[in-house]
């Protein structure tokens, strides 16, 4: 273990370099260029630290996966245990004993009508096999789901995901699934009527919208789907597991899905997990038959460290009552920002709710703002948004994202063990950035370095003179800039 370790710290030096040469430098390179290319080095509960030794408030969370914080002793504590057990792990012949324990709590906390748990690997996963078990229950081929969903980036969950952006490079996706409004009843009542769809799936509060669907408008939908024979899918992968005040917020709003997955804060931020929950009735039915066991079947998803990482986060969201915590912090955070709507006319709307809100933005009043904001929005939809994100980034040293392509927003996924001076140092930043766009710069020079040199002359018409090109030389000039 002592060799293990000190080679990876002597990797840590090349860790930048191996990464852009081998694993994905277009990525990299687009971080890079949106000025988001710290190194880190060290990470600790909300916190994480560059190369240069800054500290970054982590309001990004893994996209959700720390809501615990990173490296949480418990958790740690709880993986280690189970290796130095020598238990068996992954004999197929037998159940996992760790599996079993963990889906037992798992119904327990999500509540409504689920008897059995099925596990994956990821979120893309979880998708895929709900939409498998749709299919080979109701012996139907078309989906719906709602405009603004995202459940993965495999092929299955990227053919019901409501962003014509995603589809890019994967059409023709499956080609029966149906886009629907959420909200909209009548639309649903007639797509349902047809008598071909085998699930409608949603989120009950959509990863790259922000947006909270309807809770009566589920509890409709639910009634409909038993009315033509259709399944119902929750997609929690993100918003459940207490990031938003609830154990599971469909359930906990009285809806009732055939299926529901969850991942991402179900693996403690350590170890890769997610869980497709059943009832009896789907069960039964996918599994029918003798030899049907393997009609499912995934090698790595029920290992023993997934399931001690499963099992540690939920008796640890117990004992730290995060719901409590998502609720509270979550409603500090949101009069925060309202407050800051107030006094600034370039916040548009809060969204989302408990520890996963998004803030929507809208053109100013203000002539020169609104000037800049006109130049960016010709080039992208989100290029203000972008603007928040890289300046929260590289000046505030806080880490949020823009939630889905072209979205004017931003969004946040705090973890639960941020802390009140944590909370007040984001709302005092956020605001400090939107008041810094109001001045003679404004939001386009945050982006200098990346976008602003591939669009400067659309900009620039816009702008007082020399400032792109000034403030150019400048980022290029700074000895901070490598």
């Amino acid at each position: 273990m002592g060799e293990f370790k000190d080679a990876i710290e002597g990797y840590m030096n090349s860790a930048d370099s191996l990464s852009r040469r081998n694993v994905h430098p277009r990525l990299q390179k687009m971080f890079e260029m949106g000025g988001m290319g710290a190194r880190f080095e060290r990470a600790e509960g909300q916190y994480l630290w560059d190369s240069e030794g800054n500290r970054y408030l982590d309001f990004l969370a893994g996209g959700g996966v720390y809501l615990l914080g990173r490296h949480q002793p418990k958790i740690n504590e709880a993986l280690m245990d189970v290796l130095s057990m020598n238990l068996p792990n992954m004999t197929v012949v037998n159940a996992s004993v760790l599996g079993g324990l963990l889906a037992g709590k798992l119904m327990e906390k999500a509540g409504g009508r689920f008897s059995k748990v099925v596990y994956a690997n990821s979120g893309s996963e979880a998708t895929e096999v709900a939409l498998r078990f749709a299919r080979q229950v109701t012996n139907r081929r078309r989906f719906l789901y709602m405009e603004g969903s995202f459940h993965g980036r495999s092929y299955g969950a990227i053919s019901v995901c409501g962003w014509d952006d995603m589809r890019v490079g994967v059409e023709p996706a499956m080609p029966t699934c149906t886009p629907i409004v959420p909200g909209d009843l009548r639309q649903l009542r007639r797509e349902l009527k047809t008598g071909d769809v085998a699930a409608v799936i949603f989120e009950p509060l959509q990863g790259m919208t922000g947006e909270l669907i309807d809770a009566s408008y589920l509890r409709e939908a639910e009634a409909l789907c038993e009315q033509y024979g259709t399944l119902l899918i929750a997609d929690e992968v993100q918003a459940g597991l207490c990031r938003c005040g609830e154990w599971f917020l469909s359930t906990s709003w009285g809806v009732r899905p055939h299926i529901m997955t969850t991942s991402k804060a179900l693996s403690g931020g350590q170890v890769p997990v997610a869980a497709v929950l059943v009832d009896e009735g789907v069960y039964d039915n996918v599994y029918s038959g003798f030899s049907s066991g393997l009609m499912y079947f995934s090698t790595f998803a029920e290992n023993n460290l997934a399931m001690a990482a499963g099992l540690a986060t939920l008796e640890l969201l117990d004992e730290m009552d995060a719901n409590g915590m998502a609720k509270e912090k979550g409603a500090y955070i949101r009069k925060g920002l309202e407050d800051i709507k107030e006094r600034y006319d370039c916040i548009d709307r809060i969204t989302g709710t408990g520890l996963m809100q998004a803030i929507y933005f809208k053109d100013s009043a203000q002539p020169q703002l609104a000037a800049q904001q006109k130049a960016m929005m010709a080039v992208d939809g989100g290029a203000f948004a972008a603007a928040v994100n890289v300046d929260m980034f590289k000046r505030q040293k806080i880490l949020i994202q823009i939630p889905g392509p072209g979205v004017n927003a931003v969004k946040i996924l705090p973890p639960a063990t941020c802390t009140q001076e944590d909370l007040d140092y984001f709302l005092n930043s956020f605001e400090d950035t939107i008041a810094q766009f109001y001045g003679r710069k404004g939001p386009v020079v945050s982006l200098v370095g990346g976008v602003v040199e591939n669009v400067g002359k659309s900009l620039g018409k816009f702008l007082p003179p020399g400032l792109v090109s000034k403030d150019l030389e400048e980022k290029k000039t700074s000895p901070s800039v490598s």
